[in-house]
């Protein structure tokens, strides 16, 4: 029996919600390569900008926090980019706060008659914020 089948089952609401998730799958997938491109303006396409600097922006933006501190340096200071204290600040930010651990989150009903839901999701493993991004974003707020 096809999934096309099964779907006739279910109730109205939950094939709308099906094809609603189908729907914006299929707009997301072909725009989450434009969409990627760059981080923080540097452009993550081979060739694109400094092999070193995209290296470092791509481990930025995945969370890693010593490369998002490394970023917010190079914003800073201007080394290999143009100065923006506006960025730094912001990758600053991150590195210095705590990640990982478990995040609350809202699960509305889906309209079965069942009540929404708050469950913790995990986030990976808890890391502290870099004392030498809280110390750099201090001083940038300061000024």
């Amino acid at each position: 029996m096809g999934s096309m089948a099964r779907d006739v089952t279910l109730p109205l609401s939950q094939r709308r919600w099906r094809l609603a998730a189908t729907f914006a799958m299929a707009v997301a997938l072909p725009l989450n390569g434009c969409v990627n491109s760059t981080y923080m303006g540097i452009p993550l396409a081979q060739g694109g900008a400094d092999p070193e600097l995209q290296q470092l922006a791509q481990r930025a933006r995945s969370g890693d926090k010593q490369a998002q501190l490394k970023l917010g340096i190079a914003f800073e200071e201007g080394r290999g980019i143009p100065r923006d204290s506006g960025k730094a600040k912001w990758l600053y930010r991150h590195a210095a706060s705590d990640s990982g651990d478990a995040v609350w989150t809202y699960i509305p009903s889906v309209g079965n008659g069942t009540q929404g839901r708050v469950i913790p999701l995990r986030k990976g493993t808890r890391r502290a914020g870099l004392v030498e991004a809280k110390v750099r974003l201090a001083a940038l707020a300061s000024n």
